[in-house]
């Protein structure tokens, strides 16, 4: 299948999109992609746009477990910050707001962003709604029904349920990679990309957003910093088992790598979801 993200074709027919990522919130954990400054930060957008990044992610809160959950309100609040960035920036990318709330992505649609990235899965019962009533593409991270517990799920089975419900006819899934909840173990992460082509039967592109995850670092026993290779290496993996945007705060690199997993994999084979 493929969903149309604001003119951008996303689908088994089509290249491996890059999804850069810009912060507005200080609780992110990766500095280089943070900024409260518009201009700054359109001046980043517009580098991330020059690697080759086709769509750019902006983050109001950190979904990182340690942190209070923003309200609709204060995401709101973060919103104008968002929006001038996108205003100021030169080159053109399709603009993804990352949020969990309908009321938020509501009026960053309405005020000039492309798409959503729903990092709550749905768990506000409104925001496929508010996705389908402006033809808007969403991504749909795997996630238990609520607001403060986004990735909260460690199986295949539970991951696949979940993405597997609700979905409009433009919804990208996203399995939810990472230390979502305590209970969720590098085991997981790592039984999830072994089975990544099993999501391929939910028949919608797949996002996978591993960048640095702590599961490569693993691994290859490396911190962040010194994560980028495995990252890399995963990256073609991903694509060859089905992934067709892959989330990135290197985006030159990760372009890369994903053109070469579309190049020589075999990404078209469906595996069938295990009972």
């Amino acid at each position: 299948m493929t969903v149309d993200a604001a003119g951008l074709p996303i689908g088994d027919d089509h290249p491996p999109r890059i999804m850069g990522v810009l912060n507005v919130s200080d609780e992110s954990p990766y500095d280089p992609s943070v900024f409260d400054d518009p201009d700054e930060a359109a001046a980043y957008v517009d580098d991330l746009i020059a690697d080759g990044a086709d769509i750019v992610d902006v983050g109001l809160e950190s979904a990182n477990k340690r942190f209070d959950v923003l309200s609709a309100d204060e995401e709101r609040d973060r919103l104008d910050t968002a929006l001038e960035t996108i205003e100021r920036a030169r080159d053109d990318a399709v603009f993804s707001i990352e949020t969990r709330y309908h009321e938020v992505a509501a009026a960053a649609l309405d005020a000039g962003f492309d798409m959503v990235n729903d990092v709550c899965g749905f768990a506000d019962p409104e925001m496929a709604g508010v996705c389908e009533a402006r033809d808007a593409a969403v991504v749909k991270m795997a996630s238990p029904p609520d607001l403060e517990r986004p990735g909260a799920l460690t199986t295949v089975e539970e991951i696949h349920a979940a993405l597997d419900r609700e979905l409009t006819a433009k919804t990208i899934v996203d399995p939810a990679f990472g230390g979502w909840s305590e209970a969720k173990t590098f085991e997981d992460d790592r039984e999830i990309f072994g089975r990544l082509g099993e999501f391929r039967d939910l028949d919608r592109p797949m996002l996978v957003s591993i960048n640095r995850k702590n599961f490569l670092g693993e691994i290859v026993d490396r911190e962040t910093e010194g994560r980028l290779p495995a990252s890399l290496a995963a990256t073609a993996l991903a694509v060859e088992r089905g992934a067709h945007v892959i989330r990135t705060h290197d985006v030159a690199e990760t372009r890369d790598a994903a053109l070469i997993g579309d190049a020589l994999g075999d990404r078209r084979e469906r595996v069938p979801a295990e009972a």
